[in-house]
């Protein structure tokens, strides 16, 4: 990538005056990153500064003792994913399934790469740790994680939500290029019958009325009970039973696919289920945000 460095160094200076700054979402026990020749760096940076990973995109910093602050992005200029072709539209991209993209800049060591070709740099969905390597042609590989440290976030942050309509603005962009289309509520864009908000929890289409998350098949054989339904990379799941409908006192909804599930490597998922002794039982599936609980 080839931007001019005045130009890029007065978008910095302006992200570190103030624009950009917010609570890092970077444990606090496992912050560490580090270079061969740099030496240790601080995701959480001085804490107000430091890295936040959200589902689409990455800003803050990285501070190193040798080599300073290391900026990651100061938010898209098409709010959901960074260019990478501008002094205004560079930074770190995340593709919702743990892959990072993109470009970091330290105005001491010039720009870092983040590539899935050598140092693949990831987001565990289930756990938060980072794990891969990123590579600036001035210091050599940065260590994501090693023996010794990892950096793991604690969360993703998702963002703003300008219109308060339950749906941030990142998915909304992404979706459907602006923050008109989509409504919180009950409203259903596509007449699907799933609300905008809950598309965005399940990931699926709002503009596609027949792309929702569904339990697609049931199978019963041999005391255990299959629960098959569409699922999203992006997304982990909980399976639920209850005995009765409604589920009232007494015969709640319980989780009974054992925990979180995924993220899913394909398009439908499925899990096996030991039968109970109840003549009737009601089954749902709910998707869940990574890093979300």
């Amino acid at each position: 990538m080839n931007i001019p460095r005045d130009a890029f160094l007065a978008a910095l200076a302006a992200c570190w005056a103030g624009v950009c700054h917010a609570e890092t979402t970077i444990d606090p026990a496992h912050p560490y990153a580090y270079g061969a020749n740099i030496g240790w760096l601080n995701a959480r940076g001085d804490g107000a500064n430091g890295m936040l990973v959200g589902p689409a995109y990455c800003t803050g910093h990285f501070w190193s003792a040798n080599c300073g602050w290391i900026g990651l992005g100061n938010g898209p200029a098409n709010g959901w994913q960074y260019a990478n072709t501008s002094s205004t539209d560079w930074g770190v991209n995340h593709d919702g399934e743990g892959r990072l993209t993109g470009y970091a800049y330290g105005a001491n060591i010039g720009w870092i790469n983040f590539e899935q070709t050598y140092g693949q740099p990831r987001v565990d969905l289930r756990t938060g740790n980072l794990s891969g390597s990123i590579w600036g042609a001035n210091v050599g590989w940065i260590s994501l994680a090693n023996a010794q440290a990892y950096v793991r976030t604690e969360r993703f942050d998702s963002g703003s939500d300008g219109d308060g309509d339950g749906i941030p603005d990142f998915w909304e962009n992404k979706k459907t290029g602006g923050l008109t289309i989509l409504q919180g509520g009950n409203h259903d864009a596509d007449l699907d019958g799933v609300s905008d908000v809950d598309e965005y929890g399940a990931d699926t289409d709002p503009q596609d009325g027949s792309n929702f998350l569904a339990i697609t098949s049931f199978a019963a054989a041999n005391g255990t009970n299959t629960v098959a339904w569409t699922s999203r990379p992006t997304r982990l799941y909980r399976v639920e039973a209850t005995n009765a409908l409604p589920a009232g006192a007494g015969s709640g909804w319980a989780d009974v696919g054992g925990g979180l599930i995924g993220p899913p490597e394909g398009s439908t998922s499925q899990v096996e289920i030991d039968a109970n002794s109840e003549a009737r039982r009601f089954y749902r599936v709910r998707a869940m945000a990574p890093l979300s609980e």
